[in-house]
């Protein structure tokens, strides 16, 4: 599979996460309302971020997961900026992600395009034949950033995952998830 270091879309590019980036990161991050319908717990410190990042690295380098930084583009009135992180994690022939973006950037379509930027640089693997994304049944905002990226909504899985950031009043056991998938039609099939 091909893995660049690099993805350029008409808004954001996609650059692999770096320990460099730990600062910038850990400041995306360290929001209750960004983390809390996340998979792993918040981080704690730049210093924790930093060792995420570290291994990250390594994960790379051995093909076991991609994590890029997305990277809003530089325009008239600012520099570029990072706004989230984005990674996906290839187990043979299919193919899962996850994303994240700071909040001072929801609502402007920069998930969407960062999404849709790698499900497109997958479905142009030849060994891939199916990109899957879950997220918390109640993220409805998340559910239609992965519609659009391409992804059909497959159905609810209940009480799938444990989303350690959600508030012991509001249900940290497990939770519904809902799975979205793209999938490759099988040559000579309508």
């Amino acid at each position: 599979m091909a893995v660049p270091v690099l993805i350029e879309g008409v808004r954001v590019r996609l650059r692999q996460a770096r320990p460099a980036d730990a600062a910038t990161l850990f400041a995306l991050v360290d929001d209750a309302d960004v983390m809390r319908h996340m998979d792993w717990p918040r981080a704690r410190s730049v210093d924790e971020t930093r060792a995420h990042l570290e291994g990250a690295l390594q994960r790379w380098d051995a093909g076991t997961e991609h994590q890029y930084m997305i990277l809003q583009k530089p325009g008239a009135t600012q520099d570029e900026r990072a706004v989230g992180s984005i990674a996906f994690r290839p187990h043979g022939f299919h193919v899962d992600f996850g994303y994240f973006l700071g909040r001072a950037h929801w609502g402007q379509g920069l998930a969407t395009e960062a999404a849709r930027l790698l499900v497109q640089h997958l479905q142009r693997q030849p060994g891939v034949v199916r990109v899957w994304a879950t997220c918390d049944a109640d993220n409805s905002a998340s559910a239609a950033v992965l519609k659009k990226a391409g992804l059909q909504f497959e159905g609810r899985l209940r009480r799938a995952h444990v989303r350690p950031n959600f508030e012991p009043q509001r249900g940290a056991g497990p939770r519904d998830t809902l799975m979205h998938a793209w999938v490759r039609e099988e040559e000579g099939t309508a």
